[in-house]
């Protein structure tokens, strides 16, 4: 293979990532199926070793009710709940491109 042709593969193969990056959709919804109160949720990318700010602020996420968010990080992202009674669970390594929802459930949380 010719430099020239290498270098034309390589370029491709790079476009061709780019373009796969772009169409992930990066939007979820949490769903609280769990019983209980979420008083706060953490969620970023899975190279990331702490979990940064609660994304639910100020607010909690009762029983029956789901919220809609959209990480910054496409790929592999963790994900973690605190319940009201201070219980917590844990969701690593989820690839957020074939993942639109994370539910709390009483066994804890899963992707679908």
């Amino acid at each position: 293979m010719s430099l020239r042709r290498l270098f034309l593969a390589v370029a491709l193969a790079g476009g061709v990532s780019s373009v796969a990056q772009a169409q992930c959709d990066r939007r979820f919804t949490l769903v609280n199926q769990s019983g209980s109160t979420i008083n706060q949720f953490f969620f970023g990318s899975s190279a990331q070793r702490n979990w940064g700010v609660d994304q639910l602020g100020s607010n909690v996420l009762p029983s029956g009710r789901s919220i809609r968010y959209e990480t910054r990080h496409s790929g592999r992202n963790d994900f973690k709940v605190v319940w009201a009674n201070g219980a917590t669970a844990e969701l690593m390594n989820i690839d957020i491109c074939a993942t639109s929802e994370i539910v709390a459930t009483q066994r804890g949380i899963v992707a679908r």
